[in-house]
């Protein structure tokens, strides 16, 4: 498993919500073994603040990244019969 790293976006973004202002902090990693998401990334919200000095303030070792770590999960190996 990869290691879990912490990113600072310009605004954040994910599959349902797009913020235009402001920086995001996510944390990124790997989803277990037992996730059916098993292998993919795992992104979890941090916090959100105004300034980027504000975001490197609470999470120093946060690196700021260019565009989005947003990835949208494959799904493609789950069956489809309607039981939700």
């Amino acid at each position: 498993m990869a290691a879990e790293r912490l990113v600072i976006e310009r605004g954040g973004r994910g599959m349902t919500y797009r913020k235009t202002s402001g920086f995001t902090v996510y944390k990124l990693g790997t989803y277990p073994r037992s996730s059916v998401l098993a292998g993919q990334q795992q992104r979890t919200f941090m916090d959100s603040f105004d300034t980027l000095e504000e975001a490197r303030a609470k999470f120093p070792t946060a690196k700021l990244i260019a565009g989005t770590s947003y990835q949208a999960p494959y799904l493609g190996h789950l069956p489809d019969d309607g039981d939700y």
